[in-house]
């Protein structure tokens, strides 16, 4: 419990220096909150590939975190950084999954990311290739947590299923306040979606 408590307190930071500062808390409690729930999952996950695949996911998250915080732009590395994330949390997910699926599902999830993408497109510019396999790969993601909920129904695949929507939704936030322009609670809504959306994935190997 304690470390959850150190989880939510450094994600806490981090937003709030974002708004506030100092600097030196901004780039110091982004990473590390994801560090801490690399530090959970190690010590409370089981010895399996499913918490090995979660694991390595969020050691690419933290990389591409600490991408997209540098003072340069390091757009395209944090992009690619987090599309490693997400094959290997796609695999974790489908690895899961066993049965009929649900066909409904991947046309929801599709036609919103297809939305999603058509609303960006005019401001893409040499990104639209990049965004579009991005957009494409978190969609999938979502789809095999999707699958392992409506097959399994246990909190371990609702855990799963639940942060991969939220993952969804902080990086639509984050698309459209790069592309579209930023506003006052962009930072708030990206990370505090974010941060749950990594939590509940590290519960998925705790269940």
């Amino acid at each position: 419990m304690l470390s959850w408590v150190a989880v939510c307190f450094s994600g806490l930071l981090h937003i709030n220096a974002a708004y506030k500062g100092p600097q030196w808390q901004f780039y110091l409690f982004k990473p590390l909150t994801i560090a801490l729930m690399m530090l959970i999952g190690v010590m409370g996950g089981e010895a399996n590939s499913y918490t090995y695949l979660i694991l390595a996911g969020l050691a690419f998250s933290l990389v591409g975190d600490i991408f997209l915080m540098l003072p340069k732009d390091r757009f395209i590395p944090g992009l690619l950084s987090f599309l490693v994330a997400h094959i290997l949390y796609s695999v974790a997910f489908w690895q899961q999954f066993e049965g009929p699926m649900v066909w409904w599902l991947p046309s929801l999830i599709g036609a919103a990311s297809v939305i999603v993408f058509l609303l960006l497109l005019p401001n893409l510019g040499p990104l639209l290739i990049p965004v579009g396999i991005y957009i494409a790969v978190i969609a999938q993601m979502a789809w095999g947590a999707g699958e392992f909920w409506m097959n399994a129904q246990t909190q371990v695949a609702a855990h799963a299923f639940g942060g991969a929507l939220l993952f969804m939704m902080s990086d639509t936030v984050l698309a459209f306040d790069r592309f579209k322009g930023p506003f006052k609670t962009s930072v708030l809504l990206i990370m505090s979606t974010y941060f749950c959306a990594q939590g509940l994935i590290t519960l998925s190997i705790l269940s």
